[in-house]
């Protein structure tokens, strides 16, 4: 059975599944990592959001070096400006006309201040990490793990990639408990999947990063042969895929794997089974079964079930 992933709801409902009242937003998205893949992934959410009542939010500490105008979405003018503040004023000139709300911060992502936004009703909240290090990993996970009691939940969609080679990956859930009853037979929808780093907890434990001045950002890594030139675009694309088909219900993709070098992109989808021995959970609290609506037919007192017994 294929599952839909139900990720987008206008009609709000609180932890046992009540109706609340209508979403105020379509969507409330938030970029994490405005490098290789997050600075050409924005143009295209702004696109998928138009005509929607949504709202875009862009974070980013580094600037904007001259090495970086080769492989990441910028201009000369923009150099020296931080990423975020330029991806934002460009986007809000380009679709100014739109009345598209782009908002942007330059502090390193923190869920208490930046997953605040996920604070107001929306259909769907979702917060897009393109980033290369577990320290910002963690930080985008503590949105989900405090999460609970909120009526929507968040989705994370993590983007990270190799030299030639990258996965998207798509979550909520942080433990297996979030997991219980996810997938719905009668509605082939599926509420829950385990989150980025559920899935995979290396993307969390990842050994400590270099000092700043050691480490190669994603451009300098091109230029050193560390990593392809492509890849980037390769994982944007896919990444606004993924953002279309959660704006429109339509996503049943859990990952993707995407290796360049290879020439293949392999979409692995939501998958009960999978995801029950992802986290050790028998396959029939992950995906319920269903349950007869019709109720068995009730004996009348003094009856017996037996047609001889009732005949002696």
């Amino acid at each position: 059975m294929e599952y839909l992933i139900e990720a987008s709801s206008l009609v709000l409902r609180d932890l046992r599944g009540h109706a609340v009242h209508r979403a105020d937003w379509d969507a409330t998205i938030v970029i994490v990592g405005c490098g290789g893949t997050g600075s050409r992934l924005v143009p295209d959410v702004c696109r998928l959001l138009l005509g929607r009542k949504a709202r875009l939010f862009l974070v980013d500490h580094d600037r904007v070096e001259p090495h970086n105008l080769g492989r990441q979405s910028f201009t000369p003018d923009e150099v020296g400006q931080f990423k975020a503040v330029a991806l934002a004023a460009r986007m809000l000139r380009e679709f100014r006309r739109f009345g598209l709300p782009i908002g942007h911060a330059v502090r390193p992502y923190d869920p208490a201040l930046h997953g605040a936004v996920f604070g107001r009703s929306s259909a769907l909240n979702l917060v897009i990490g393109a980033v290369d290090n577990a320290a910002a990993r963690r930080a985008i996970a503590g949105t989900l793990a405090g999460d609970r009691t909120r009526a929507r939940e968040v989705w994370w969609l993590d983007a990270g990639n190799a030299r030639n080679s990258g996965q998207l990956i798509l979550g909520n859930a942080t433990d297996a408990a979030g997991l219980a009853g996810a997938f719905n037979r009668a509605t082939g929808r599926c509420r829950a999947l385990p989150a980025p780093g559920l899935r995979r907890p290396a993307l969390l434990t990842a050994p400590p990063e270099p000092a700043p001045r050691d480490r190669l950002d994603c451009a300098a890594a091109v230029a050193a042969g560390e990593q392809g030139p492509t890849i980037n675009a390769h994982l944007a694309t896919w990444a606004a895929s993924y953002v279309e088909r959660l704006l429109d219900g339509t996503c049943g993709w859990a990952e993707t794997l995407i290796d360049v070098d290879a020439g293949t992109a392999r979409c692995i989808p939501a998958d009960p089974i999978r995801t029950a021995q992802l986290v050790g959970l028998p396959v029939e609290e992950v995906e319920p079964p269903l349950v007869s609506a019709e109720p068995a037919p009730k004996r009348r007192r003094g009856t017996s079930r037996d047609p001889q017994e009732r005949a002696a």
